[in-house]
């Protein structure tokens, strides 16, 4: 009975033993991977790294990797490390921002090895995750209803302030649009513009401010210290918060939202009950001089020049202020289904509201009070705007490195994809005014997240509970016997 219970005992520790070590080396086929790890040298770049042994010559290492964000499909990026091939290798690679673009900060990176070597054997380690976060600030952050609000300069209050004025706009979206957030989302407070510029690369200098559906981030360059920029602060993250919830609700391969109704539901938001505040005066100038833009023409890009650009906006909140007033929120929930859904913008608006975007034009001029619009008559083109929808893609010539992409999904749902070969709507913001942090000496993260791994460690402890299950039985078969 003793030797039954003993070797029982043994399956079970060594059960337990094998799930430890599967927590710091993963081995399948006679490959063994260990020291499986990133860090983050923000702003400029990820390195990632690893040690890999097999009892054959290892011939082939590819990093797979990316972000966590909406995709339309699968899309895996691939690098391949330069090595020499042996049964001991050190595989290294690095992604460089300044040749894919930033991700912005608080994004979620994935990444895994596929290995072979000379014998056909083949190792794909345990999917793993790290932050790509600023650590040349010390953040605090304040959570709660929807809102992770992050921070690094000012006191507490200065805080509290911003996160209740961003759980209000979220209220107030709800309210007049029927939106909500599907999961918390982090806004990245910056002790000014100049700050949150210098985490990401490639944006516009006057921007002040930026969504990121994808990702489910805002970040915003606030002086703690300047109660006009908290003013300002606290209308952005409404407008901000706004391209979030509407990114993420009509996220879709089958079409996309114009711009006019995007940035006015925006401004619907951030303005709330005071609508056109000090810009009526140039607005009902425009509506007095017919200097107005066709709804058609605000579709795409707002205008570059900064005056025409303001009345694009002031006119994109007036025309959904218009059918919010006269239709009710729910049909602008149902504009914003049907657009998802892959429905032409005419021929969704022709089956809620009974016109297409001419309609619209001819039904909102005469409710502000301008003249009837030409009938097939000019329309004012903008030209390529501060409000713009651009799609990250890697730089040609990134060295060792390819997309290898797959047919778009027509039901897109969450799943980790690629950064930089997907396009994400980032809205910035222009700043109300406007140095370079000092470069960061890198943080590491370690960080084992794999259901392969999940599953092992419980296949393994399986195995020992069941040979001591079996120990058991035969013991007690014995005693019945021996009776």
């Amino acid at each position: 009975m003793r030797r039954w219970f003993i070797l029982g005992v043994v399956g079970l520790l060594l059960g337990l033993t094998a799930a430890a070590w599967t927590e710091t080396t993963v081995a399948w086929s006679g490959i063994t991977a260990s020291d499986d790890q990133a860090s983050i040298r923000f702003p400029e770049k990820v390195v990632f790294k690893v040690d890999l042994q097999s009892e054959a010559e290892i011939e082939e290492v590819v990093l797979e990797y990316g972000v966590e964000q909406l995709t339309c499909g699968t899309v895996v990026a691939k690098a391949f490390p330069e090595f020499t091939p042996s049964k001991d290798v050190q595989a290294s690679w690095e992604w460089e921002m300044r040749k894919s673009g930033s991700e912005p900060p608080g994004a979620t990176i994935w990444w895994r090895w596929y290995v072979t070597d000379a014998a056909g054997n083949e190792l794909r380690t345990n999917l793993q995750t790290i932050t790509w976060i600023d650590r040349r600030h010390g953040w605090d952050e304040i959570r709660g209803d929807s809102i992770n609000l992050h921070w690094y300069e000012g006191d507490r209050a200065f805080a509290e302030e911003l996160h209740t004025a961003a759980v209000d706009a979220l209220i107030y979206l709800e309210e007049n649009t029927g939106l909500r957030p599907d999961a918390p989302v982090d806004i990245y407070i910056y002790a000014s513009a100049a700050d949150m510029r210098d985490a990401i690369y490639y944006e516009a200098g006057w921007m002040g401010g930026g969504a990121y559906s994808s990702n489910n981030i805002v970040i915003i360059g606030i002086a703690p210290d300047d109660p006009g920029q908290l003013a300002w602060g606290k209308d952005t993250e409404a407008h901000e918060l706004t391209h979030i919830l509407v990114g993420r609700f009509t996220f879709s391969c089958l079409g996309s939202i114009p711009t006019w109704l995007n940035e006015g539901l925006a401004e619907f938001v951030e303005r709330g009950e005071e609508g056109l505040r000090g810009d009526r005066p140039d607005f009902e100038a425009a509506v007095a001089d017919d200097t107005l833009f066709s709804v058609r023409a605000l579709g795409g890009s707002f205008p570059e020049d900064s005056e025409r650009a303001h009345l694009a906006y002031v006119q994109s909140y007036s025309i959904v202020d218009f059918l919010i007033a006269e239709y009710g929120r729910e049909s602008i929930l149902n504009l914003l289904v049907s657009l998802r859904e892959g429905v032409a913008i005419d021929d969704a608006l022709q089956a809620i509201y009974g016109f297409d975007q001419d309609g619209l034009e001819d039904a909102w001029r005469e409710r502000v009070g301008a003249q009837p619009r030409v009938a097939g008559g000019a329309k004012p083109t903008p030209t390529p705007t501060p409000t713009m929808v651009p799609t990250l893609v890697p730089v040609a010539g990134v060295p060792l490195a390819t997309v290898i992409p797959t047919k778009p999904t027509s039901m897109p749902t969450p799943t980790p994809s690629v950064m930089a070969m997907e396009a994400q709507e980032r809205t910035p913001t222009p700043t109300p005014a406007g140095t370079p942090a000092s470069d960061d000496a890198g943080n590491t993260s370690l960080l084992w997240a794999g259901g392969g791994a999940v599953v092992a460690v419980a296949l393994i402890c399986a195995t020992g509970v069941i040979v001591l299950a079996v120990t058991i039985v035969i013991v007690r078969l014995r005693k019945g016997a021996a009776r």
